[in-house]
């Protein structure tokens, strides 16, 4: 084989063309992941692209190679995109690839780095990659994050239409597709990824939770206690997100604002009695408020089934404070989020008291605490025999406000 056979092979290897001996500066790069990627292949003290010369003084060159560059971009884009004969099935009649959308090399690098760099840029990157058709689809599976939200799509419709209560004990054919799970094996594959991502978190006693109860009459919210604002007994404890009816939890929010904006959304009642409460013990709560963030494909760790399972992990807890209009049908729409609390309080091994998840009215964070009325004490109270206390209400924080767009101090 001549040399200029080796060139072309090793062309074709890596995917991409010849660069021409041109650099690229972190100034033309726009995306910080990229960026911190391209920093680490610095070995040049001009830019092609921009014209930029480092400073004559300055020992540290400005730029990497073209063909040092091109390796991140390609490694990041063949993540996603991939020749359609690898992927897809093609139709001798109709002269077409079946089983997914099919895209141009040049359309699917416009696609994916626009906005990422320079537009000079963009264009060279282009032009390197040799055309031909490439898809995101795969039509043997599904992305492993597609693979779980259709799956939680099909517990969703199960536990609301069709078995909500022995759903774990029925039988279920398990399967060796990847893109299939029976209930038993989504739950504990949702189980896995809140733990591979550590989502649940220690809560040392001493956090402290708003709560507040709608009222028609605020004239002795000052003398309201642990009773009244605590979570209702049994014989009162509506249907609620987290709940079913006759269950009682806590829940609470970790500021005023939130706290009324969560409370007003169930009732027209013009005032609210608000108070703090503090946790006296230590707690073990999941935390869907602050999820890791799901990492750049220009990144190795982007670059792993960790990214599905982050993508999968933030739709999720979207899609558990998502808000539901109450007209009647939220004791059906809250069946699978109550479902998924009650597997995480009793099966799931990671054992946990409470959730802490965003507001479907602000965004604020809530907190859903596994405890009852018993649990809830005035200072200097003693909790009921058997009955541990968790949380104590602060009583000179007791005050009421009228529920108005913007809530006001009475």
């Amino acid at each position: 084989m001549g040399l200029a056979d080796e060139y072309a092979e090793h062309l074709s290897a890596r995917g991409f063309g010849d660069t021409g001996g041109r650099t690229v500066c972190l100034a033309c790069v726009s995306d910080e992941s990229l960026g911190a990627e391209t920093a680490t292949q610095l070995t040049a003290w001009t830019c092609t692209f921009c014209g930029d010369v480092a400073d004559e003084d300055a020992d540290d060159p400005i730029a990497a190679q073209f063909d040092d560059f091109m390796p991140i971009v390609m490694a990041a884009l063949t993540f996603v995109y991939h020749p359609a004969e690898s992927a897809l099935a093609w139709d001798s009649e109709d002269q077409a690839w079946i089983g997914g959308a099919v895209i141009g090399s040049t359309d699917a690098a416009y696609e994916f780095c626009v906005g990422d760099v320079a537009d000079e840029v963009m264009d060279a990157i282009a032009a390197v990659i040799p055309e031909e058709d490439w898809t995101a689809d795969d039509i043997s599976q599904l992305q492993p994050d597609e693979a779980l939200r259709f799956t939680w799509e099909q517990f969703r419709d199960k536990v609301r239409y069709s078995s909500r209560f022995v759903f774990l004990s029925t039988p279920e054919e398990h399967s060796d597709h990847p893109d299939e799970f029976t209930t038993t094996e989504f739950l504990a594959k949702v189980d896995q990824v809140l733990r591979d991502h550590q989502t649940v978190i220690h809560v040392p006693a001493g956090r402290r939770f708003w709560r507040g109860r709608l009222t028609a009459d605020p004239a002795d919210a000052r003398a309201w206690r642990a009773p009244e604002l605590g979570p209702p007994p049994r014989d009162l404890a509506s249907n609620s997100r987290m709940s079913p009816a006759g269950v009682t939890m806590f829940y609470g929010a970790d500021d005023v604002a939130t706290a009324i904006a969560e409370i007003g959304a169930h009732s027209s009642q013009r005032y609210a009695v608000l108070g703090e409460f503090e946790t006296t013990r230590d707690l073990t709560l999941l935390d869907l408020t602050t999820l890791p963030g799901v990492p750049s494909l220009y990144t190795e760790a982007g670059r792993t089934t960790a990214r599905y399972d982050l993508i999968f992990l933030h739709d999720f807890a979207a899609d558990l404070a998502k808000p539901i209009a109450l007209d009647g049908r939220e004791h059906i729409e809250y069946v699978p989020t109550q479902v998924i609390t009650e597997y995480l309080r009793y099966v799931s091994t990671n054992k946990v008291d409470g959730i802490l998840y965003r507001s479907a009215q602000n965004k604020g964070v809530c907190c859903v605490l596994f405890c009852d009325t018993r649990n809830c004490v005035n200072p200097g109270q003693e909790p009921a025999r058997l009955t541990p206390s968790w949380l104590l209400l602060h009583p000179e924080t007791v005050h009421a406000v009228r529920v108005l767009a913007v809530s006001a101090p009475l």
